[in-house]
């Protein structure tokens, strides 16, 4: 039958243990992205070329196609709380050591430690979505995810312009220590939470799960929900890193100079706060999930290509925003269907498939943006990613057959 649920479960949004969960996760957010402009502006200094920072995204973006896949099944196996205990304290120590790495002036030690940090923190998403449904209940699981998802999108803007300003006042390296701090306290706060029982989900309980992650892949791409959610997450990192890849072109082409990215990436984030924001109160019935998903996935795609193909400073804002927007609503509906699918014991692992899909797109969208770059101009590059990516995602949002759900009892 169903497990029982663990202290906290049925307990009200943002009070005891939830309120520390969003605690945790907004600390972890914001470490994430307080350091970005300081390791730009580190690695630009170290290499006199753009070389540098080109090197620092791919080293940020690429480990995190592997973490979710390890990260998922660890879950499982281990619990999601003490996986995010652990991730957190690694991202602590080596967000630490960039402090020496960057007194000593060696790049690799600098890459080595971010490369390491994101993978901790790309192995720790899928126990971040599998521990909130077992804190709160199902009827509250969707507002819920609409505030994690809130502290992601303000991280997106705010992280990076507080760091701005705490970088020209006190250094890179304090930036690192406090950094360092935050995953340090989300340790701690994540360590106070309800242990409850390894695997528990809102899904139908299937007895004992198969080994491996592979299995649990599987069993999760069998429904056609998740099946357009994994598209959607894929064909969004896509379209999204190869814009951001080349809004420093955009903004020196068209806008009169490199100033005008931080316009453009605050449009991102401000478009994704208001998205979280609307999320809290527009949820679509759950036979209306997949439509709904499909519907701001052409919007968010359709946006960003109409982005490449302005010329007004306004204009761009007011896309770019519309497609965060879009891109954070499917998130969150997207975010919390796989989770009341999830069957018992699989939580984690249907969970890594948001993340895999996502950090997928991410690396190919980074390739893409570097292998076009001599080929074609900009714009034309993010409009074939955007024609691309629409064609994936309504291949499997609107052609992916109605495949029977998830069953109750899965055999190993």
């Amino acid at each position: 039958g169903r497990a029982t649920s663990p202290p906290g479960r049925n307990t009200p949004a943002l009070s005891g243990p939830v309120a520390r969960y969003f605690v945790a996760v907004f600390l972890s957010a914001y470490g994430d992205w307080l350091t970005t402009v300081a390791l730009v502006v580190v690695l630009f200094q170290l290499t006199h070329s753009p070389a540098g920072p080109a090197g620092y995204i791919l080293v940020r973006v690429a480990p995190r196609a592997l973490g979710p896949w390890l990260g998922g099944s660890l879950a499982d196996r281990l619990s999601p709380r003490r996986i995010m205990i652990v991730t957190a304290a690694v991202q602590a120590i080596f967000t630490a050591l960039l402090i020496t790495s960057n007194r000593a002036g060696s790049l690799w030690a600098i890459y080595t430690a971010v490369g390491i940090a994101q993978f901790a923190g790309a192995l720790s998403r899928p126990s971040q979505g599998s521990m909130l449904p077992r804190l709160v209940s199902d009827v509250a699981l969707p507002r819920a995810n609409a505030v994690y998802w809130l502290f992601f999108s303000t991280s997106i803007f705010a992280g990076p312009a507080i760091g701005a300003v705490l970088l020209t006042r006190a250094g890179p390296n304090l930036l690192f220590a406090i950094d360092a701090a935050t995953f340090a306290l989300s340790a701690g706060l994540v360590a106070t939470l309800p242990r409850g029982a390894a695997g528990q989900s809102l899904g139908e309980v299937t007895g004992s799960s198969p080994p491996g992650t592979l299995a649990g892949l599987r069993l999760a791409l069998r429904d056609p929900v998740i099946r357009g959610v994994a598209a959607a997450n894929f064909a969004s990192g896509l379209a999204v890193t190869v814009t951001q890849a080349l809004l420093v072109v955009t903004a020196h082409e068209r806008y009169g100079g490199d100033a005008a990215v931080g316009y453009l990436y605050t449009a991102v984030g401000v478009g994704a706060t208001l998205g979280g924001i609307i999320a809290l109160r527009a949820i679509p019935a759950r036979h209306w999930v997949k439509a709904a998903i499909f519907l701001v996935v052409v919007v968010e795609l359709v946006s960003l290509a109409g982005f490449s193909a302005v010329s007004g400073l306004a204009a761009a804002f007011a896309l770019l925003a519309i497609s965060s927007l879009a891109g954070s609503s499917f998130d969150i509906w997207g975010g919390t269907e796989v989770q009341r699918l999830a069957p018992s014991g699989f939580m984690g692992r249907f969970n890594s498939v948001i993340w895999l899909s996502q950090y997928s797109g991410m690396l190919v969208g980074a390739l893409w943006a570097l292998g076009t770059s001599s080929l074609m101009h900009w714009d034309r590059a993010i409009e074939i990613a955007c024609a691309a990516m629409l064609v994936v995602a309504s291949g499997a949002l609107l052609i992916g057959g109605s495949a029977p759900s998830i069953p109750a009892q899965e055999e190993p």
